[in-house]
């Protein structure tokens, strides 16, 4: 598919983002008729947080869990150099979800991109250890949360 200059951003000000609105199509240079209403809610797609990457989960010595993920970001994120890309929202924070199946068993958010799953807690969820675990993690944005890392992990 090639999009070239004919594909323009639609111009949505900061309050219809997200809202939903009647929209009528009508093609460029066609006589015919008029397409619509359609019912459309976009904008808010381009200003969500991207989904986490790279989850893992890793036994401690003290029998908790700790899990971990690495953060994206839109701004400035293609640099090769080492260290974290700069963070897109106002802060930092996430909604981790600890799954058995599709079932939610414990929702948490926190501020890091790691959450140390106390093993009495993994004990009270599932009522023993886990050898995998399923999550699903996103980072919440200032305008929704973001899209979702959902994982199994091998627990090492």
């Amino acid at each position: 598919m090639l999009l070239d200059a004919a594909v323009r951003a639609l111009g949505l000000a900061n309050a219809e983002r997200g809202a939903a609105q009647n929209w009528i199509l009508e093609p460029m240079g066609l006589v015919t008729e008029l397409s619509g209403p359609f019912v459309f809610d976009g904008g808010l797609r381009a200003e969500t947080p991207l989904s986490p990457v790279h989850a893992r989960a890793v036994r401690l010595g003290s029998g908790d869990l700790r899990i971990s993920w690495i953060r994206r970001s839109r701004i400035e994120a293609d640099a090769w150099a080492e260290g974290e890309v700069p963070l897109d929202e106002a802060e930092e924070r996430y909604r981790l979800e600890i799954l058995d199946g599709s079932a939610v068993l414990r929702l948490v958010e926190v501020g890091v991109a790691g959450f140390t799953y106390p093993a009495a807690d993994e004990l009270a969820d599932f009522g023993e250890a886990q050898a995998t675990l399923g999550i699903r993690v996103r980072q919440l944005g200032r305008l929704a949360a973001g899209l979702p890392l959902e994982a199994e992990l091998d627990v090492r």
